[in-house]
């Protein structure tokens, strides 16, 4: 029973199970006046994941739209910061664990996502990865140790981009309204805070549209950056969604936190909505 044990537990969240559960107390206490009247069921997140001192609060934003709704099995896709392999990882083991609990990996889900191309079993992606690891407490206050399909991108070129959408439409035909999908994904990277904003609110605008081909070409050309805009185009693409599917709830960079306006990283979330099969 090979379990992921934490890699970044007491750096970018706390490592003990009282403080970060107080800690996720304040986020969600802190973002519950953003929360935004739903109508829909919610099929994906965009969340980033960063130290939950500089994204928690904008992360929690989407999170929160969780409390009251139930899944029975979650996929995360995440880059790669670590390492660079060509193709899409399933981590090989039984969970994921983390100072709240483990999250089983489902094994059904699994097997259908190792039959898409593209997509492999390995622990390449998933050694010291954070921006998959980040992404569980916070599903873990709502959904508890809820089945996982742990996802990471070592290649976010235009075939693993459509091979991680096939992937995605797949397991949403396979499971309905019984999955929700979470995108991994920071920002504009150590740029001063002026040129941030400017970038990150292109790149939300683009998103607001859902212009998914206009996402690729700017991020390929730098014009933009995302550094899993990868994943977040693989949901996108892969559940089909139009520009009144998707709900960004705002900007932040590190800057406000650090109060450091020279180099900073940008963070946005959003919601992402359609109309649930019945399994």
């Amino acid at each position: 029973m090979q379990l992921r044990k934490p890699a970044v537990a007491g750096q970018f969240y706390p490592g003990d199970r009282s403080t970060l559960t107080n800690m996720l107390d304040e986020l969600f206490t802190s973002v519950q006046n953003n929360k935004i009247e739903i109508d829909g069921h919610i099929a994906g997140l965009i969340a980033p994941h960063a130290g939950y001192i500089f994204s928690g609060k904008q992360a929690a934003k989407a999170y929160y739209h969780l409390k009251d709704r139930s899944y029975k099995r979650v996929c995360i896709i995440s880059p790669s910061h670590r390492e660079y392999f060509p193709a899409i990882s399933v981590y090989p083991g039984a969970g994921y664990q983390t100072p709240l609990g483990t999250c089983p990996v489902d094994e059904h889900a699994r097997s259908l996502a190792l039959e898409c191309n593209g997509i492999i079993s390995s622990m390449q992606g998933h050694r010291a990865e954070h921006a998959l690891e980040v992404q569980l407490p916070f599903i873990q206050y709502f959904l508890g140790n809820i089945p996982i399909l742990p996802m990471v991108m070592g290649d976010q070129g235009k075939e693993s981009i459509e091979e991680a959408g096939e992937c995605v439409r797949k397991l949403y035909d396979a499971y309905g309204k019984d999955i929700l999908f979470v995108a991994s994904s920071d920002l504009s990277h150590f740029h001063d805070s002026r040129t941030a904003e400017n970038m990150d609110g292109e790149l939300i605008s683009l998103l607001e549209k859902a212009d998914i081909e206009q996402i690729y070409k700017k991020l390929r050309s730098n014009d933009l950056e995302a550094c899993g805009g990868g994943p977040i185009i693989a949901i996108l693409k892969g559940l089909d969604i139009n520009k009144e599917q998707i709900r960004v709830l705002g900007y932040s960079h590190s800057g406000e936190v650090m109060n450091d306006r020279d180099s900073v990283v940008g963070y946005t979330s959003a919601l992402i909505f359609k109309n649930p099969k019945e399994h």
